[in-house]
């Protein structure tokens, strides 16, 4: 064999050589490619429906909030079961396109008052609680007593509200002369209180049926102060599911 022709040769063995190393790398490199992608994408998707979610328990505790009619006396605010159902159904939009059929949802009436027998002079006890989807409901009474616990704990748990609704604050103002420091106590009224769990099922998961996963749950309360001006402030309950926690609406 003639020189060039050798050279040749080798020059198309090198190049076949190269291919096949560049064939071997791609082919160890793209699943980690692959996991790095789908985790990323995953990440991303599941950081918005953690959006969804506390869009849905602010819009329901908000929503139930500034009802101002319905009452049993002119100005006093009411809540009936196609009301508070309405409220239920806006969750579906807000959560699209995930699905709803696991999205536990809880509304409750809880009211702020004055109460010496407890150790910060305030408690929070529930008038009502309704839920869908097999949501947790509030607890008209705990150990024989109507008031939550005060407690500062993740949401969402039913049987507590956090201490800076029962308890006073101290708020610090700066001014020339120096700082202030006063006690601010709890505001006394009604409050809605939304819960909502999310057991969320990865979006990959959902398309390739044989890579299941453990659904995280994701969990949200959220709290708006009833709008209505009426002494008291307070949502009267005329639906037909849920807990009534007074004997009268």
């Amino acid at each position: 064999m003639s020189a060039p022709l050798a050279r040749r040769g080798g020059a198309r063995a090198m190049l076949a050589a190269k291919e096949a190393f560049a064939a071997v790398e791609f082919a160890l490199m793209l699943p980690l490619v692959l996991v790095l992608y789908l985790g990323l994408a995953e990440l991303a998707l599941g950081q918005r429906a953690s959006q969804k979610v506390e869009l849905v328990a602010h819009s329901l505790s908000d929503l139930a909030a500034q009802q101002l009619k319905g009452g049993s006396n002119s100005g006093q605010a009411g809540m009936d079961e196609t009301t508070i159902q309405a409220i239920f159904s806006a969750a579906a939009p807000l959560m699209s396109p995930l699905p709803t059929t696991n999205l536990k949802m809880t509304i409750s009436e809880v009211t702020i008052s004055a109460d010496s027998t407890q150790a910060s002079g305030y408690k929070a006890s529930v008038n009502w609680t309704i839920a869908k989807n097999s949501g947790a409901l509030r607890p008209c009474t705990i150990n024989g007593v109507a008031k939550l616990n005060a407690a500062d704990v993740p949401p969402v748990d039913p049987n507590s509200m956090p201490t800076s609704f029962t308890s006073a604050k101290a708020v610090t103002t700066a001014s020339s002369s120096g700082d202030t420091t006063t006690s601010v106590t709890p505001t006394i009224g009604s409050i809605i209180v939304a819960d909502v769990v999310y057991a969320y099922q990865p979006s990959f998961s959902r398309v390739v049926t044989w890579l299941k996963t453990a659904a995280p749950t994701m969990s949200r309360t959220s709290y708006s102060p009833v709008r209505n001006t009426y002494i008291p402030n307070h949502i009267q309950y005329y639906m037909t599911s849920g807990t009534n926690c007074s004997a009268s609406p």
